[in-house]
């Protein structure tokens, strides 16, 4: 995460989309979610959210909000620091369907051998299903993070809530 202009259109699209959906029922603990911002993941350990802890929109809203507030640019910013942070910090617990929603700016390192490493590990131990989700119009490509070719998206100013609907479906097909 940094406090470049970019990063706004990711914030923009979780914020006002990706978690609006009415099929995701945060209140009851059936929908579980915690934003990890990376680079440099553990950075920000006080400010991420266990898997229960969020129990509405407004938290996770707020939670980016926090998160976004306390950005340090230390590292080149490579995924592959999220997917390490939730293998080695948040145990998901023993829920049913474990989704990792990856959304991003920037390509660079997503075909880097350490960042589907670590995805795969993921994938292995706690069984987590890869969606992925390029923010912009620059042609960034974040294909090789999703689980298909059906489950990458390309995020742009007239199709964000489509996307986040799309999303939406396929969680709940789950």
């Amino acid at each position: 995460m940094t406090k470049l202009p970019q990063t706004k259109g990711v914030l923009d699209f979780i914020q006002k989309y990706l978690y609006n959906s009415t099929n995701y029922k945060f209140d009851d603990g059936t929908t579980q979610a915690i934003n990890v911002p990376y680079p440099d993941s553990g950075v920000y350990e006080n400010y991420i959210l266990h898997y229960p802890d969020a129990t509405s929109t407004e938290m996770l809203d707020i939670n980016i909000d926090q998160l976004y507030g306390e950005v340090m640019v230390l590292t080149d910013p490579k995924i592959e620091r999220a997917y390490e942070y939730i293998l080695e910090e948040r145990d998901p617990g023993n829920t049913t369907t474990n989704v990792l929603i990856t959304v991003g700016v920037d390509d660079f390192a997503v075909s880097d051998g350490s960042t589907t490493s670590y995805l795969h590990q993921l994938q292995n131990k706690y069984g987590f299903r890869a969606i992925s989700v390029s923010i912009g119009t620059k042609g960034f490509d974040f294909r090789d993070l999703a689980e298909s070719r059906d489950w990458y998206f390309a995020v742009t100013d007239s199709n964000s809530q489509w996307v986040a609907d799309q999303i939406s479906r396929i969680i709940c097909h789950l």
